[in-house]
């Protein structure tokens, strides 16, 4: 390998970011997500956030949104409040979750083992 791609893979080595999630992501068992009347089914979940791929809406980045969650279409959904922590092309959103219901993150962990 010649120094300059050395030089190259060291700093590409150095720039990605670490993962910096303490929660484990789950993708099932499905969580779904109302946000201003429109459900989005989880792409995956945590303790921490959520992340859905069908967003439509309007939101920005540091902004809090609220809507509710449900594990199942049958039941009553469950209000949440959440920071929009990141934001992609295609309707890709990442909330982090403000205000979770101890009962909920208790649910989040029983569901992810």
């Amino acid at each position: 390998m010649s120094l300059i791609a050395r030089i190259v893979e060291h700093l590409r080595g150095r720039l990605e970011m670490p993962e910096r999630r303490s929660a484990m992501r789950s993708s099932e068992p499905w969580l779904f997500v109302a946000i201003g009347g429109t459900e989005h089914r989880a792409r995956d979940w945590s303790a921490g956030g959520v992340c859905i791929e069908t967003f439509r809406g309007e939101a920005a980045i540091g902004e809090i949104l609220s809507g509710t969650l449900r594990w199942h279409k049958r039941e009553r959904g469950r209000p949440f409040a959440a920071e929009v922590m990141r934001i992609e092309p295609g309707g890709v959103l990442a909330l982090r979750w403000l205000d979770l219901p101890e009962r909920i993150l208790d649910e989040m962990d029983a569901r992810q083992e």
